[in-house]
């Protein structure tokens, strides 16, 4: 038999070279395949975090367009507001002038004023104890601006603010009036159709009442206007000796009823006196007439009644 025959070195080496780098290939395969699972990894985290952005956005997009819509519905809110200041001051009549400087300034006006005591009003008197109240009506977005102006002019001694909720009244005119105007519109419309004379009598009747109804709202949306739009400030002024002699307690009970017992008998005399002038009067007239009344009488008593005449003989 013939020996197998051997390798030749070229073609073992390169078998060599063939394993080696079927090697290498694999261990770069495995790498990129691990590169790319860390990639994949990391694309799907990214998607997770955005998403985890955006709903944290959503929530303060939303939050923010609560407190738009509450701000935007206090905003709407029709309120009717009003105050009430006391103040202690020293003179009466300059507070009262000044107030109605600053009534002016704000834009408003004096609804009444009413100031009795000290300085112009009492120049006779200048120590007399005085009191006021002057009601004037601002804007009421100046409402608390002047009430600051107000608190400056004397000691403060109280003050209070009000706010009425007109919205829903405020609302359901309005909408009265709309459909008021359509109203009257449709009449008169039907008043331009109408060939009839009993039906132009009748339309226009109906037409003069809802005209009266379509006037009467439009009164009270301008009034709801009115009080949305205008604040009143009623302000108490008063000094020091008024306030002082606050009347209370046993001696002051004491001395008003004092003054009500001579009040009333102040009234009773002049009753008296308006009175004594028709009875003297009906005194002049009454007494004779009384008089000669009894005199008649006695005489008639004094006499006595007359004798029957003698009854005729018989035969």
């Amino acid at each position: 038999m013939r020996a197998a025959a051997r390798p030749s070195l070229p073609r073992l080496a390169a078998a060599l070279a063939a394993g080696l780098a079927l090697t290498l290939l694999g261990g770069c395969s495995s790498g990129g395949d691990g590169d790319a699972g860390s990639s994949a990894d990391i694309a799907a985290d990214a998607p997770g975090e955005d998403r985890a952005g955006a709903a944290q956005g959503e929530v303060a997009t939303g939050e923010a367009d609560t407190v738009q819509v509450t701000a935007a519905s206090v905003a709407d809110r029709r309120l009717a507001r009003r105050a009430d200041v006391e103040l202690e001051v020293e003179d009466v009549a300059a507070a009262a002038a000044r107030l109605r400087t600053l009534a002016a300034r704000a834009g408003g006006l004096v609804v009444s004023e009413q100031v009795s005591g000290t300085g112009a009003t009492a120049p006779e008197d200048p120590d007399a104890p005085g009191w006021g109240t002057v009601t004037i009506s601002v804007p009421a977005e100046s409402l608390d601006s002047t009430l600051e102006d107000v608190a400056r002019l004397g000691r403060l001694l109280s003050r209070s603010t009000t706010s009425e909720d007109v919205t829903a009244q405020y609302v359901d005119t309005t909408a009265r009036l709309q459909t008021m105007r359509a109203s009257v519109q449709r009449v008169r419309t039907l008043l331009g159709r109408a060939e009839k004379i009993a039906d132009v009598v009748s339309i226009e009747a109906e037409l003069s009442r809802r005209q009266a109804d379509l006037e009467s709202l439009e009164r009270q949306l301008a009034s709801l206007e009115d009080q949305v739009a205008l604040s009143p400030v009623t302000v108490g002024l008063s000094t020091a000796d008024a306030q002082e002699e606050d009347p209370s307690g046993f001696l002051a009970g004491l001395a008003s009823g004092w003054s009500a017992l001579t009040t009333s008998v102040q009234v009773l005399l002049t009753l008296l006196g308006a009175l004594l002038p028709f009875a003297l009067v009906a005194a002049l007239v009454l007494v004779p007439l009384v008089t000669w009344l009894r005199r008649r009488t006695r005489s008639g008593a004094l006499e006595g009644p007359s004798a029957p005449p003698p009854a005729a003989p018989t035969s």
